[in-house]
């Protein structure tokens, strides 16, 4: 489904449509919960203009790209962060062009894809923004109807896309699962094909039914942070509408001692700061941090569920049945806004 939007209905450079992916439904390359990603395709030699109401926004990054990491398609040309930009009124209006148009996304030969990523800190209240995208020197124009020789193409690109999607996360998959040491966690990093601006780490856990691993690190001085976690079998941040797969900073509980305290268990431990594996003893666990002046790096240690309680500060809250369901149900029908 993924392959055929972004290969045929929304593969147009000339009529660009803005569209939607990485819902808890339809994931792929283990996606941010945190994050609303739209995308669009755009030929570099062209003038676009972004459009959109960026009022109550915590965060957006735009991004100009060479493609998706799977095709081997790594370049990040351009990238503007929101709160880099002067907003009007809350009005965004945005140029995307190549060098000499006064963009302030200026293309790359090369790129192909206007990557657009909000970051939803308070999931309740922050907004979700609805963005538009024209061509300049099209604007008005009507698409064409599609010829079944562009059709065959878009297909056998999908099907392209498909393929070397498959292979790519299941090597990258197996090869978190097995060359690095479990549970422990690598330092902030800026990987190929990522953002600039983001410091991801990571690294997998492994732990028996009556254990859990308990995450420690001071609290970021960042603008955004979090962390998720995601199967190795799909790749994918599971069901994270409706069940705590990620935690960001804005959700999390920090200590009086400036630590952050989180804990991955294949069953409710009763702590503010859950991650819930969905069952699985082994998967893997990613933090991010954005526009980071801080960047700690996290230690981890498996302790017995029994001995949890005694391994925190005495002052570290107590999350019983009741108070758990309350929190996952503002989490289903925050996560509803994004689609609604």
């Amino acid at each position: 489904a993924l392959a055929l939007e972004g290969e045929l209905e929304h593969a147009d450079q000339d009529h660009p449509t803005l569209h939607r992916y990485e819902q808890p439904w339809s994931q792929w390359g283990a996606p941010n919960p945190d994050n609303v990603y739209e995308r669009c395709a755009i030929d570099p030699t062209a003038t676009y203009v972004l459009r959109g109401r960026a009022e109550g926004i915590h965060e957006a990054l735009f991004s100009l790209v060479e493609g998706d990491m799977h095709l081997g398609e790594n370049g990040v040309h351009a990238e503007v962060a929101l709160t880099d930009l002067a907003v009007a009124d809350g009005d965004l209006e945005l140029l995307i062009g190549p060098p000499g148009t006064g963009a302030t996304l200026v293309t790359d030969p090369a790129t192909r894809l206007l990557l657009i990523r909000q970051y939803l800190y308070d999931w309740t209240n922050d907004r979700v923004a609805s963005f538009s995208v024209e061509r300049v020197d099209l604007a008005g124009v009507p698409a064409p109807p599609p010829a079944p020789t562009a059709v065959t193409s878009a297909l056998d690109r999908a099907a392209h896309w498909v393929e070397e999607s498959i292979t790519f996360w299941a090597a990258y998959a197996g090869a978190s699962r097995d060359l690095l040491e479990h549970n422990t966690f690598t330092a902030p990093n800026t990987p190929p094909g990522g953002a600039p601006s983001i410091a991801y780490g990571g690294g997998c856990f492994e732990m028996g039914a009556d254990e859990a691993l308990l995450i420690e690190h001071d609290q970021p001085d960042a603008h955004y942070w979090n962390w998720s976690i995601h199967h190795l079998h799909w790749f994918d941040s599971g069901a994270f509408h409706e069940r705590p797969t990620s935690l960001n900073g804005a959700q999390a509980h920090v200590d009086a001692d400036g630590i952050v305290r989180v804990v991955v268990s294949t069953s409710d431990p009763g702590t503010p700061n859950w991650l819930d594996p969905e069952g699985q003893a082994m998967g893997m666990a990613v933090y991010r941090y954005v526009g980071a002046r801080t960047k700690p790096h996290p230690s981890a240690r498996v302790v017995r569920l029994s001995d949890l309680r005694s391994s925190l500060p005495a002052d570290h809250p107590v999350i019983d049945d009741a108070t758990r369901r309350g929190i996952l149900g503002e989490r289903r029908l925050a996560a509803q806004r994004r689609w609604g």
